[in-house]
Order: C-alpha cells, then structure tokens, then sequence
C-alpha cells in the first residue's frame, strides 16, 4: 500500500482524504504489525485504483492477518475518530467488497458470496463484441470519474439521450463494463422500459426493490412504503463506490428518487428525451448521442462481415452505411442479413435498399427489438398527439433541412404553437437542431414520418400540406428576389397567386436577409422544385426556378442552375405554357455560355428569342439578343457581338426602356474595346452609365464601371482605370454578385502589374482565385497562371 501511494505522489494525508481511512490508521498500517479492518481495506484499494487481483490479494492478506495482532487503532475511517463500525448492530463492509449490509446477514443467495465471490452485485448486461468507435463520447465519460471522488460533494450523473437505434444502451454498458473496477461496492442496472408500448414505465420504488435485494438486504428489513424503500436505497448506498445504470429513461421524475446521495458513485441514464430538467436540476451532465460517423460505420460493417469483403467493396459498403443512415441498429441489421450469405455482394443489398419505400421493411431481423420501424415507434407513440402530427407532415418535406417558419405553414399552424411541437420532437430525439430554429432527421426517421403520413393522414390533409409548403417556399423565395435585386434590370416579379390559408412566409427585411435566406436555403430549394415537378404542381416548379435564378446566376452555381432550369422547362412543356418554355430555354442558354458551351448556348438562346418574338415579349426579346451578344463574344466573334447589341439597342430604343438601352450600350462599348476601338468604345459606355444611373440599375452601373476600366487600362491610363474598378467592385459586392467580382479582382490585379506593383496585383488574383476555385470555374486556370507567370518577390536578406 504504501509502494502505491508513493507512486501516486500522494502523502498519508492525502490518501486519508481520498479513502476515509484516518491518516492515523494509514502511518499504523504502513509500519507493520497492525491488523486491518476489512472496511479500511476496500476504502484504501478503490481510493488507490488497484486493480481486481491486486485489490482479492490485500483482501485474503487482511483475513489471513493473525488476530493476535493489534488492530488498527480506533478513528480509522474518519477525521474526527470512530465511524461507529465497532458497533454490534452497524452496517459493516463485506469481506469481498460488496456495499454495506446489515452485520449479522443470513447467509444464501441474498447474503455476501465470500471472499472468492463477486465483489458486490454485477448486474450489467453483456457487452456488445462488435462495440464501435464512440471515441470522443467514451473520453467526455472517462472525464466524468475524475468527479466521482469524495470531497466534491453531489452524485455524478452522466445523461446520454439520443434518438431509437443510436446505440444509447450500448454506449453505457460499454463504457460501464470498461471503468467497472473504479466500482468495487458493485455494478447495478435497471431498465426503466421508458418507452416499451408493452409496458407501463417501471416505477421508481420497483426499481429501489430490486436493487436492495441485489444489495443482499433481506426481505423482511425492507420498508413497505416507496418512500422508505428508496430512502433505504440511499442509505445503502452512502459512503459506498458504485456505478449505476438506468436505462431506457422516460423523464427525469422516473429516476431523480433513485439517485444516491454519495458523492462516490456514478449514475449513468439514458433516454429517448434530453431529460433537460435533470441537467438544469440534478446536475447532470448530457451527452447527446448522434449516428456514427462514416469511418465508425464503415468499421462496424468490417468488423460484422470482415475487413477484406468491406476494403474490396468499399464504395457499395459506403453505400450501405449511408442507406442505413448510419444508425447502428440498422446497420447491424443489415450486416447480420450480409453476414447470412456471405456469398452475395454487398451491392445487392445496397440496390434492395435503395427503394425507400422498402427501406423500413428490409431492416427488421424477426425481433421486435431489432426491427428499425417497431424500435421507431416506441418514440412517436409517446408523443403528443399535435406533435405526432407534425412529426407526420415532416415526412411530406424533401429535406435536407427545414427552418420553423416552413414547419409552421407545413402544418398550418402559428409560428409559436409550431416551435413548441418541435421542440418536443427535439427533447424526443425524432428530430435533431444543427443550428437555431432549424431542424432535421435521418433518412430512415424521414421514411417512417412518411410512411406514418400515408397511412394516417387524408389524401386531401397531405395535399393541402404540401400546397402550403409550396407556397412558403414560392413566396419567401419571390420576396428574397425583390429584395435582393429590385435594381437589377435582368429580373422582372412574378405573378404569384395569393398564398394558401396558414402559409406564414419568412419575414425577410432587407437585401443582406434576402441574400442569407437563399444561401441557407439553397439545398432545400433545390429539392423542393425537383419535388413539385414530381408531383405535378408544375406551375409552381417553373416559378420557383424562376425566383431562384438570379440568386443562382450572380452566385455561380452552374450545375445548380442547370438542374433547375432543366426541371423548368420540363414543367412548361408539360403545362404547354410557351411563355415559361422561353424562359426556361433562356436560363440554359445563359448557363450553357457561363460554362463555355457556346453551340449549346446558341441553340437554346435562339430557341428562346423565337419563342419571346412570338408572344411580342419585346424586353425580353432584347435581353436574349443581349445573351447571344455575349456568346458570340466568348467565340472571339466581336463583330457578331456588336451587330448584335445594336439590334437589342433599337429594341430597348422603340419600347422606351432605359435600362435595357444602358446594357446594350455597355455591350457595345465593350466589344469595340475587345476589337481595339478604345475612343469609339469609351463614349459608349458613359453614356450607358447616365441611364443606368437615371434607371436605379446598381448590377449595370458595375458593369459599365468594369468597362470603363478596362478601357482605360488598354489606353494605358491605369491610374484612372483603378478607381473605375474599385468602384465596380463596390457595386458588386453591395448586390451579392458573388462570382463577377473575381472579373474584377483579376482586372485589378492586371492593372497593379501595369503600374509595377507586383505585390499588389498578387494579392488581387488570389482574391479572384478563391472565388474561382470555391465555383469550380474555368477562368481559375488563367488565374493561376498569372501567379505562377509573377511569384512573389523574395524579401530582402537581413545583414549578419
């Protein structure tokens, strides 16, 4: 012992702190020729840490101890003198370390087992053999026994919440069975079956029972009241070192009459709901427990099936894992299937669950218990019902993510009575937050919300649900477009229909909400179009695209804007709408040229000028003519440009439209400048910037600044070029026109070299570098070259 706390760094006094035993009784015991009270030697093993052997051979050495020897003096298990052990009828500690019973037990099956028995009641489940990752969950537990020492005055409790199937049990027991020798009083657990539909909760008093008899108190000594039953309970376990485990928890009333008032013991809970009152009252400590990560669940399939047959079909083992949204009841579902016949790839059953219909259906293994549905359930049956509706309606919306706003028109409900139903999804785990006021959940809880929609809710309830989740996204994207390019001449309001009863659209307030609003809502939108057109709701599809695509255009989303103008036209041509089909065939012309596919380009855009020349569209008509202009431009076909933008010029001339008349002026200066007609060029565009000035149009007035600077930069006037661009650059970031503002770092940049600022002009293409490279755009090669063509200057060597 003494070998021990020296090792420990630890004085006889501090190890009488740490154990209980007197420092008196400590200094006895070291030098020799003192019997030991077995109580002192349990508090000073569990206060040193030693290990089961170790802590079994102090114990026999203490019973084989001569009884002629003097005895440890008195006051040995306290500060202030005697704990009272000598006493006849006092609770004593048993010969094999199990917690204090009463001195005079009968002996059988509920009295101590002997010192070559079990060192206190070991009640924890088996331990999972396939146990998985859980690295940072186990460190945040190891964490908590620092704690659980005498001195720091209340339990330690540890709550680990997480949604049906996550692996909660498994994680405390795990962890339980790891850190059991910290415990030598004994290991109890008890499930509380919080969530069993077969089951009513089991009561806190049942609990208290079964742990006494455990404890080896008799029968006839336990009270008949609850409250004497779990009083006892903590008196049982006061003073004593042991790690309980309450499972399957429902709310923190279950379990707080159930908590030890020792210091020295752990209490691990776990539960469906966050149990926040438990945290906010008791002191525990949550841990919220997610799906695994992808490398966690690529080693739990290897783990079940091998580590060759998942390395050699990695990419459908990846497949899997995400079908199975990662959750480990799925997925051990799916691997004891695999496991049965190891003969079949893993693609097949990949390709079975790639059908979400089928999903829930595929992931049952016979047992209610390792059936993914069934274990679902438990959770959405303990809801309320107005929650359990929700949770419903949910199922109807295409993810990834959904803010409370979309929530409440997806139910129809007010905002505040909506945010309180998923905030008791949320403490339930069949919803997760990843940040404030927006919510998600994993595929295979989205395909058991849907499935709980067909079968419960009306044909006509998911309709008008769905209608309404159309409209909040229709006419909050609308309201983002107004804000966010009211000044932009290219983008022209839709002509919505009033929104449905019980739609509450975002409250967006200015251009920066507005800009916000659709980079936080981009995935959703583009699942949103995609789900419209497949329900039919094709007016909407094509209106939602169109209220996207100048955020799309001016942010460079090229492949997004592809999809959706595709989804677009499709939607038009199935409505026969010709006036959406031109539009939609002007979106892919636009997003073919951006991408460098010019006779696509074309194609589409001519396409579109028909359709606008039919309808007698004549803005648009002019601004497609605009379009071509600039296609014709990336071809190095200057001239075609020109003729071109003068013909949109006489359109945007005979229909009155400033706007249209400063872009195609600038269009025409432009392509002068490109031929090298610079004095031709140049009054051009400060004619063109006068109307876009008169017209309100920022988006033009940065483009025709961007000219000027180009043009004065190849008139060699670059001190007059620079603030053009800074001017231009200004305009563009004001408007969130993301991805042009690279054209105008490089420009700078190319400036900054023309007046032998090297420094300077690096800086400014790198700024245009990180845009280009963040858009995967083409241009970025040009960029790069411009930096490797001009390194940065070495800095001048220091002098010894």
């Amino acid at each position: 012992m003494r070998e021990r706390r020296l090792s420990a760094g630890w004085s006889q006094d501090e190890l009488a702190e740490r154990s209980g035993v007197s420092a008196r009784s400590i200094s006895a015991l070291e030098a020799g020729g003192r019997r030991p009270r077995m109580s002192s030697v349990i508090r000073l093993a569990g206060a040193l840490g030693v290990d089961p052997d170790t802590r079994a051979q102090w114990l026999t050495a203490a019973r084989d101890t001569d009884a002629r020897q003097p005895a440890e003096p008195d006051g040995a298990d306290g500060p202030g003198g005697s704990d009272g052990s000598d006493r006849p009828d006092a609770p004593v500690a048993a010969l094999d370390g199990s917690p204090a019973v009463a001195a005079k037990l009968p002996s059988g099956p509920s009295g101590p087992s002997g010192p070559s028995g079990p060192s206190g009641p070991q009640q924890l489940p088996m331990a999972i053999r396939h146990f998985t990752g859980r690295t940072r969950e186990l460190q945040l537990l190891d964490e908590l026994l620092v704690d659980v020492t005498p001195g720091c005055g209340a339990v330690v409790i540890s709550a680990i919440a997480g949604t049906a199937g996550v692996g909660k049990t498994t994680l405390a027991v795990h962890f339980a069975h790891r850190v059991a020798d910290r415990f030598p009083d004994g290991q109890l657990f008890a499930n509380l079956r919080g969530f069993d539909p077969a089951r009513a909760p089991v009561d806190a008093a049942d609990v208290a029972r079964g742990f006494l008899d455990a404890l080896g108190v008799p029968a006839l000594r336990v009270p008949a009241d609850p409250d004497g039953q779990l009083a006892l309970l903590r008196s049982r376990l006061a003073g004593t070192r042991t790690l309980i485990v309450l499972d399957n928890v429902r709310e923190a009333e279950q379990v707080r009459p159930l908590l030890p008032g020792s210091n020295t013991c752990l209490v691990v809970v776990t539960s469906r709901n966050r149990l926040p009152g438990l945290v906010a009252l008791d002191g525990a400590v949550p841990l919220a427990l997610d799906v695994l990560s992808p490398a966690e669940a690529r080693e739990l399939l290897a783990r079940r099936l091998g580590a060759a047959t998942v390395a050699e079909q990695q990419d459908a083992a990846d497949e899997l894992t995400e079908l199975c949204a990662r959750l480990p009841l799925a997925l051990n579902i799916a691997a004891a299937r695999a496991a049965d016949h190891p003969g079949t790839p893993l693609e097949v059953w990949a390709r079975e669950l790639r059908d979400s219909r089928a999903r829930l259906d595929l992931l049952s293994a016979g047992d209610s218990h390792a059936d993914v549905r069934v274990v679902l359930s438990w959770s959405y049956r303990a809801l309320t019902p107005q929650a359990a509706r929700l949770f419903r309606l949910l199922g109807l919306h295409p993810g990834p993510t959904i803010s409370t706003a979309a929530a409440a028109s997806l139910a129809g409900r007010p905002l505040s009575e909506t945010r309180a139903l998923l905030e008791e999804l949320h403490r339930a785990h069949l919803i997760t937050a990843p940040e404030r006021d927006r919510y998600t959940f994993h595929d295979l809880l989205r395909a058991y919300a849907a499935e709980q929609a067909a079968a419960l809710e009306p044909p006509q309830g998911q309709a008008a649900a769905t209608r309404r989740m159309l409209d909040h996204y229709l006419h909050t994207a609308h309201r983002a477009a107004c804000l966010a390019y009211a000044d932009d001449a290219s983008w022209h309001s839709l002509d919505l229909a009033e929104p449905a009863t019980g739609v509450t659209p975002e409250g967006l307030g200015d251009r920066r909400q507005a800009l916000d609003w659709y980079r936080e809502e981009q995935p959703v939108l583009e699942r949103i179009v995609d789900s419209a057109h497949r329900t039919g709701a094709d007016v909407h599809a094509w209106q939602l695209v169109g209220a996207q695509v100048p955020y799309l255009l001016k942010s460079g989303l090229w492949q997004q804007w592809q999809r959706a103008s595709e989804t677009a036209l499709a939607a038009a041509e199935r409505t026969g709408d010709l006036g959406h089909q031109a539009h939609a065939h002007r979106w892919l012309g636009q997003v073919h040229r951006s991408q460098g596919r010019q006779p696509e380009a074309q194609r589409e855009l001519r396409l579109a000028l028909g359709l606008f020349d039919a309808l007698g569209d004549r803005p648009r008509e002019g601004r497609t003519r605009l379009d071509l202009a600039i296609a014709h431009g990336e071809e190095h076909s200057d001239a075609e440009a020109v003729a071109e933008s003068r013909r949109a010029l006489e359109l945007f001339e005979a229909i009155g439209d400033p706007s249209g008349q400063a872009l195609a002026l600038n269009s025409i200066g432009w392509y002068l400048a490109q031929q090298g007609k610079l004095r031709e060029a140049l009054p051009q565009c400060q004619r063109a910037l006068d109307l876009a000035r008169d017209a309100g149009n920022l988006p033009g007035q940065s483009s025709i600044w961007d000219s000027i600077g180009f043009i004065h930069h190849r008139l060699g006037e670059y001190h007059e070029a620079l603030p053009a661009y800074h001017e231009s650059l200004r305009l563009r970031v004001a408007v969130g026109d993301y991805f042009l503002q690279a054209d105008i770092h490089t420009h700078l940049g190319d400036t900054h070299l023309a007046l032998g600022d090297v420094e300077a002009a690096r800086a400014a293409w790198i700024r245009s570098l990180a845009i280009l490279e963040d858009l995967q755009h083409r241009d970025a090669d040009a960029v790069r070259a411009r930096l490797n063509s001009h390194p940065a200057p070495e800095p001048p060597r220091r002098t010894p």
